[in-house]
C-alpha cells in the first residue's frame, strides 16, 4: 500500500530552518557520490578521550549559489561556519550504518574569504554505552563543484587541525569503592567535560582565527572499499537536525558567599577574589541541551557547574521536587578553570539534562565575573503540537508530564530516559514511539528504530535489548516486542511494505525464541535475562517477579503468543495465510497450556508459574489480551486485579500494557484506578514521569522516563476514542468514553492534519465540536450509533 503524506505543518516547521537536512524527507545525495576520505590529527590516539579542532578557509565568487556537503564524523561533531554555530552529529547509528549529514551552508557564506571549522570530540573509553566507535575521524565531502574544496583527503587538501590540549573527559563514577557521582544504579551517558581556559585556543572557529602553526591532517580511511568499507559504512541522516533554540535559564534560588543575585535574569553576576561559593538555580520544569556560560577575568578561578532532575534529602528521599530545603545536589557537573580573559565561552561536549543546576566557584586573586548563562534546547525539529484538556486538573497535568517527558526524550532517536542512560531500548521505544507518534502524528522515529532494532540482530535471533550499543545486552522478552511494534506500525498505517522488509527477521526472531520453549508449552531458563517489569518487593529478579530466571514464566509465555498473534495479522495482511495460521495455532497451544497450568479457579486468577507461588498483575493483564481466557471473564478478572494490593502491582511501564487490557474490554470506570499511581507525581510537583514506583525509603533514579508516558496516549486513544480507521488517519473513527471525566479539548495531529475536538457529556447526551482535515473521513460513535464526520468544524449531538 501506498505510504500515507507527511503533515504540511511538518514541511513549514522544518523550512523555517537555515540549518536542514538535505535527505529528509526524501534521499537526495546517496553514499555512491562521496570521493573524500575519512582523516584525523597526526598524533590522534586511538580510543582515547579528546578534542580535534579542524579549520579549512577558502574563497567563495558567489555566495548565493548552493554550497552542499556531506559531513560526518566518530565520535560527534559541531560544525561552525564563519564563526557560527550551524548544527552537530552525527545522528546516532552503528559502524555498518553509520549516518552522514548533508548541508548547504550557502546563507552562512559570504563574498570573499571563509572559514568552515569543526570540533570532533572522542568521549573515550568509558563513552555512551549507545555509541560505537573506531577512531577519532573527520569526513566531510563537497557535492557542489564550489564545496568540493571542502573534500577531507588527508593529503593535498586545504584543512588544518590542532589537538585541543585543554580538555579531558570526567568519568561519572556509579560503580566500585568511593564516593559516587550519581544516586546509584547504571549509568550509560557520556562522560563530562574538564576544560582548562589556559590552555584553550580562543575564537579558532573564528575566520581571523591565526593557525598558522596547526598541522596538516593525516589519512585515516577511504569512505568505502570493494562493495564495502575499511571503516564506516555510511548512509544518509533519515531523521530532520536537532533543534538549538534559545532557553532562557531560571534564576538562583540558594546562595551562600555571594551577594544575593537573580542571575542569570537579571544580568552578570561578580564572585570576589579569594571565595568559595556556591549557588544553586531551580529551572522550576526539567529540560535538557546544551548550556552555555560566558564568564570574564577570574584568571584561575575553579567553575564547577552541577546538573540534577531533583535534589536529595539526608537519606536521598525526593519527596516535594518544590522543596529545597535541606536538601542537596548530587549528579554528575562539568568543570573549567578560567583564563582571566573576557568573554570565556563554555559550552558542553554533550547534552545535559537538568531542574536543578548548582555552581561552585572557587577563585584565585582575581574577582570573577559571570555574564550569561542560557540553554540552547535540543530536541526533534518534527513538531510535538497535541494539546489535551479536560475538567480534572490531575489529567490535565498528567498530560503535560507525559508530554515534556517524550518530547524531551525524542533526540535522533527514541532515548530511554534523559539522564542516566540515554539508550534506546525496545521495551521502552514500543510505548514512546506510539505517544510521540500522538503528539505528532509521525512515524519516521518510529520507522527509524525498528529498523535500528532490526540491524541488532544475532546470529540466534535475538534482537539486542537496546540499539545502537557498543556493549551485548539481551532481553528476549524485548525480541518479542520488536515484533509486536511491527504490528503496530502497520494498524496504524496499512504499510505493507515495512512487513516485506522485515518478514524474514520476523521468522528468525520468533523461531529463535521458540527454542526457548520446554515440554510444558512454557518458556525455560536462558543464558539472557527475561524483563518484564520492575517489580516491587524482597524477592523480585531484576525484571522477572522472583528470582528463577524466568523458568516457567506464564507472562513470558503469554508476551510469545502476544508476539505470535501479532505475526499471524501481518503475515495474512500480505497474504501468505499458511505462515499466518502456524503461528496462530502455536500460539493456541501456548496459552493453553498456561491456562492449564497456571489458572488458579479457587482465586479466579492466573498465577506466574505453575506452582501458584506468585500471583502478579501482569500475568493476568497478558492474560487479557491475549485471549487465554474467555472474553466474557476478562473485563471482572481486571477489575479484580486492580482492587487486590497483596499481587505483584504493575509499575508504571507495564500499565501501558494495563491500559490496553482496559480499552479491549471496554472497561473505562477502571482506567481512573489504573491511573492513580501518577497522581502523586503531580502531588510532588514533578514536571517529567518516573522510572519505578518509588517511596521515602527507596527512591527512584530517573525522573525523565518516556516508558510511564502512555497515559497521554490513552487520553487521545481511548479517552476521547479517536483512532485511524485505516491509512494513518485516511479515515478516523472518534468513540469517546470519558471515563470519569465530563468535558476534553484538544488537538490530535495525523499524517492527513491535526484533528481538533471539544465534547461533552451530559447524562447519555454528548456535544462535540469536532474538526477534522479535508484529506480525511470518518465516523462519530456514541451509545453504540454512529454518524458521518464532515470535514472542516461542525457541532455533532448525539444522545
Amino acid at each position: 500500500m501506498r505510504k500515507p503524506t507527511f503533515l504540511l505543518l511538518i514541511f513549514i516547521h522544518l523550512t523555517t530552518f537555515a540549518q536542514s537536512e538535505l535527505n529528509y524527507p526524501k534521499v537526495k545525495y546517496g553514499p555512491s557520490s562521496i570521493r573524500a576520505n575519512w582523516v584525523s590529527h597526526p598524533e590522534t590516539s586511538a580510543g582515547e578521550d579528546q578534542v580535534v579542532l579542524f579549520r579549512n578557509t577558502f574563497e567563495v565568487q558567489d555566495p548565493a549559489q548552493d554550497f552542499i556537503i556531506n559531513l560526518s564524523a566518530d565520535n560527534h561533531y559541531f560544525l561552525y561556519v564563519n564563526g557560527r554555530f550551524f548544527t552537530h552529529g552525527p545522528q546516532l547509528s552503528d559502524i555498518r550504518h553509520w549516518k552522514y549529514e548533508t548541508l548547504n551552508l550557502k546563507t552562512y557564506l559570504r563574498k570573499g574569504k571563509n572559514t568552515v571549522a569543526v570540533k570532533v570530540v572522542n568521549f573515550g573509553k568509558r563513552r555512551f554505552y549507545g555509541m560505537q566507535s573506531i577512531y577519532t575521524g573527520l569526513l566531510v565531502n563537497g557535492i557542489t563543484d564550489n564545496a568540493k574544496k571542502l573534500s577531507t583527503q588527508g593529503s593535498g587538501d586545504n584543512w588544518k587541525c590542532h589537538l585541543d590540549p585543554s580538555y579531558h573527559a570526567i568519568e561519572v563514577h556509579w560503580r566500585g569503592g568511593g564516593p559516587k557521582s550519581i544516586v546509584g544504579g547504571f549509568y550509560a551517558n557520556n562522560p563530562t567535560d574538564f576544560v582548562d581556559m589556559n590552555h584553550y585556543p580562543t575564537s579558532w572557529e573564528q575566520p581571523d582565527f591565526d593557525d598558522s602553526a596547526w598541522q596538516g591532517t593525516a589519512f585515516f580511511e577511504g569512505p568505502s572499499s570493494m562493495g564495502g568499507s575499511m571503516a564506516y559504512l555510511l548512509e544518509p541522516r533519515n531523521l530532520p537536525l536537532l533543534t538549538w533554540e534559545d532557553e532562557a535559564i531560571k534564576t538562583i534560588v540558594r546562595h551562600n558567599n555571594i551577594e544575593a543575585s537573580d542571575f542569570p535574569l537579571s544580568g552578570p553576576l561578580s564572585v570576589a577574589p579569594n571565595t568559595k561559593a556556591t549557588f544553586l538555580i531551580d529551572q522550576t520544569y526539567v529540560t535538557n541541551g546544551f548550556p552555555e556560560l560566558v564568564f570574564s577575568k577570574g584568571r584561575d578561578s575553579s567553575i564547577k557547574i552541577k546538573y540534577a532532575e531533583n535534589l536529595f534529602g539526608p537519606d536521598n528521599e525526593k519527596g516535594d521536587r518544590n522543596d529545597i530545603a535541606g536538601k542537596r545536589l548530587l549528579g554528575y557537573y562539568d568543570h573549567i578553570v578560567s583564563n582571566g580573559l573576557d568573554s570565556q565561552k563554555f559550552i558542553p561536549n554533550w547534552m545535559r539534562t537538568f531542574r536543578f543546576i548548582e555552581f561552585e566557584i572557587t577563585t584565585a586573586d582575581e574577582a570573577l565575573t559571570l555574564e550569561s548563562f542560557k540553554n540552547y534546547r535540543s530536541r526533534s525539529r518534527i513538531p510535538s503540537v497535541a494539546q489535551f484538556t479536560s475538567d480534572n486538573d490531575t489529567y490535565n497535568a498528567i498530560f503535560d508530564i507525559c508530554k515534556r517527558t517524550v518530547d524531551i526524550c525524542t533526540q535522533d532517536y527514541f532515548l530511554s530516559d534523559a539522564y542516566y542512560e540515554t539508550m534506546q531500548y525496545v521495551g521502552d521505544t514500543k510505548i514512546h514511539s506510539l505517544v510521540w507518534q500522538a503528539m505528532s502524528g509521525n512515524p519516521d522515529h518510529t520507522e527509524n528504530a525498528i529498523r535500528q532494532f532490526h540491524h541488532s540482530r544475532d546470529a540466534e535471533g535475538n534482537i539486542l535489548g537496546a540499539y545502537p550499543l557498543r556493549s551485548t545486552f539481551i532481553y528476549p522478552t524485548y525480541s518479542l516486542v520488536w515484533v509486536d511494534m511491527i504490528y503496530d506500525h502497520f494498524k496504524l498505517t496499512g504499510d505493507s511494505d515495512l512487513i516485506h522488509t522485515y518478514k524474514d527477521g520476523i521468522v528468525h526472531t520468533l523461531s529463535g525464541f521458540e527454542k526457548n520453549m520446554n515440554a510444558l508449552n512454557l518458556v525455560d531458563e536462558t543464558p539472557y535475562r527475561y524483563f518484564v517489569d520492575w517489580y516491587t518487593g524482597p524477592n523480585n529478579g531484576g525484571g522477572t517477579a522472583t528470582n528463577n530466571n524466568g523458568k516457567n514464566s506464564a507472562v513470558v509465555s503469554l508476551h510469545y503468543v502476544h508476539a505470535l498473534q501479532s505475526a499471524a495479522k501481518v503475515f495474512e495482511a500480505i497474504g501468505e495465510s499458511h505462515t499466518a495460521e502456524y503461528y496462530q495455532n502455536r500460539a493456541d497451544e501456548i496459552k493453553k497450556s498456561v491456562y492449564e497450568l497456571c489458572f488458579d479457579p479457587t482465586r479466579n486468577l492466573f498465577a506466574e508459574r505453575p506452582d501458584k507461588t506468585v500471583f502478579d498483575q501482569h500475568t493476568n493483564i497478558m492474560a487479557v489480551l491475549t485471549d487465554a481466557i474467555a472474553e466474557s471473564e476478562q473485563k471482572a478478572l481486571l477489575s479484580k486485579i486492580l482492587n487486590d494490593p497483596k499481587l505483584l502491582q504493575a509499575t508504571y511501564y507495564y500499565r501501558y500494557y494495563l491500559f490496553e487490557a482496559i480499552k479491549k474490554v471496554r472497561a473505562p470506570e477502571l482506567f481512573a484506578l489504573a491511573q492513580s499511581p501518577w497522581k502523586k507525581m503531580i502531588d510532588d510537583h514533578m514536571t517529567t514521569t518516573l522510572e519505578r514506583f518509588e517511596s521515602k525509603e527507596k527512591p527512584t533514579r530517573s525522573e525523565v522516563h518516556p516508558w510511564s508516558a502512555s497515559p497521554a496516549l490513552f487520553y487521545f486513544d481511548y479517552l476521547a476514542g479517536i483512532a485511524s480507521a485505516a491509512n494513518n488517519f485516511e479515515k478516523v473513527r472518534i468513540e469517546p468514553v470519558f471515563g470519569e471525566l465530563e468535558y476534553m479539548e484538544g488537538l490530535r495531529p495525523t499524517a492527513q492534519g491535526t484533528i481538533e475536538f471539544t465534547m461533552k457529556r451530559s447524562g447519555r447526551r454528548l456535544v462535540a465540536e469536532i474538526k477534522i482535515p479535508a484529506k480525511m473521513s470518518g465516523k462519530l460513535i456514541w451509545n453504540g450509533s454512529g454518524i458521518p464526520l464532515k470535514q472542516g468544524k461542525h457541532t455533532y449531538r448525539l444522545k
